[in-house]
């Protein structure tokens, strides 16, 4: 398993372009020809408009823009190896540097492939959110679907072990993904982000990795009956997190030992360090924020050397009768967005998510369409 440290010393990952032909061919551009390997007929051609067509698979139909964004592993990695699709939040697109979450140094450093796929109108139809991809009522999970089928097809790909990553709408993308089609990946992690379909029961156990801020106001820890900028209820994170646990066979995490504390890179802390302090736990106030609680009731009493993101990390994780996991990240002083990589109160996001996820396989490799 790769190590943290090492995944922040390596932040620059080869970046290929590739555009996505009709009938669905890749073409691959870039200067660093050598970084990965490609298999599949690979032709040049013509960049596709974003308007759909009437080809016969959901990828032909997706309108997407072009060129889509992947960065391959090393030469000399192991084959096939994993893929993380990154899905991006509101307003942005696969093609924004913001969009990189260090994950392009995570590619090199364990040897995976990252693509950078891009919502219609830059948002992810999630269920009720989020603007015009759900107002369209946009095939989103048809198109990751087609679009990771299609990867595979092109490189070597292990298909057990394919997860989805999200910040935000494109976390909600992934809790959607996970309730419809969890068998056919790996796991997913989901960043500042809230499960918005209603009907959830994955069909195979699945990991998941949840990080939050407490005083998150755009999609808030308790959830909210109605926000404004996002014109749709908020479904609170320990709500949006139950089906993957039913799935998994977890308990909900209320057992002594399931509520930690750990350090910048998600490790616990050491001997009487690890423990919750004077019955520290998670607690939601009736602003919608959470935040680390003691038995008197007062706010912060974790101990200083715990900070990330700010302050306090907390992690939360009960027993699954099953491989998955289910872990919590809870940052009760960080508001919305991805954690900082660098400064005072970082958190090594994108290690902490692989550490997890690395491991994790999915009950089949899924079909090819």
């Amino acid at each position: 398993m790769t190590s943290v440290p090492a995944v922040r010393r390596h932040r620059i990952a080869a970046v290929w372009l590739l555009s996505l032909l009709i009938p669905p061919l890749l073409a691959v551009t870039g200067c660093n020809t050598a970084s990965g390997s490609r298999r599949g007929g690979v032709a040049p051609g013509p960049t596709p408009s974003a308007t759909a067509t009437a080809g016969p698979d959901a990828l032909e139909r997706s309108g997407r823009g072009i060129p889509l964004r992947i960065t391959l592993p090393p030469p000399g990695t192991p084959e096939p190896y994993p893929l993380i699709v990154a899905l991006h939040s509101l307003h942005y697109d696969g093609t924004d540097p913001k969009t990189n979450w260090d994950l392009d140094g995570l590619a090199r450093a364990a040897g995976l492939a990252v693509v950078y796929p891009d919502g219609i109108g830059k948002a992810w139809n999630a269920g009720t959110c989020c603007d015009v991809a759900s107002a369209r009522n946009i095939d989103d999970v048809g198109y990751l679907r087609a679009l990771i089928a299609h990867i595979s097809e092109n490189y070597p790909i292990d298909r057990g072990r394919v997860s989805l990553v999200g910040l935000s709408n494109g976390g909600m993308l992934a809790y959607r993904y996970a309730c419809e089609h969890g068998d056919e990946i790996a796991g997913i992690a989901v960043v500042s982000a809230s499960r918005q379909v209603t009907r959830c029961q994955p069909a195979a156990p699945l990991t998941l990795v949840v990080i939050h801020g407490g005083a998150d106001q755009h999609v808030p820890y308790a959830g909210t009956l109605w926000s404004p900028v996002l014109n749709t209820a908020i479904t609170p994170v320990e709500q949006s997190m139950a089906p993957m646990r039913a799935a998994d066979g977890c308990a909900q995490p209320d057992a002594p030992g399931d509520t930690i504390l750990t350090d910048g890179y998600g490790v616990p802390l050491r001997s009487s360090q690890a423990a919750i302090p004077d019955g520290l736990s998670v607690s939601v106030g009736g602003d919608g924020t959470a935040g680390a609680t003691g038995a008197a009731g007062a706010t912060g009493t974790a101990p200083a050397t715990s900070s990330g993101a700010g302050g306090p990390v907390i992690r939360r994780e009960a027993p699954c009768s099953a491989s998955a996991r289910v872990v919590e990240y809870l940052m009760p002083t960080m508001g919305h967005g991805w954690p900082p990589r660098t400064g005072e109160g970082t958190f090594a996001t994108a290690g902490v998510i692989w550490n997890l996820l690395a491991p994790a396989r999915s009950a089949r490799a899924g079909p090819r369409l």
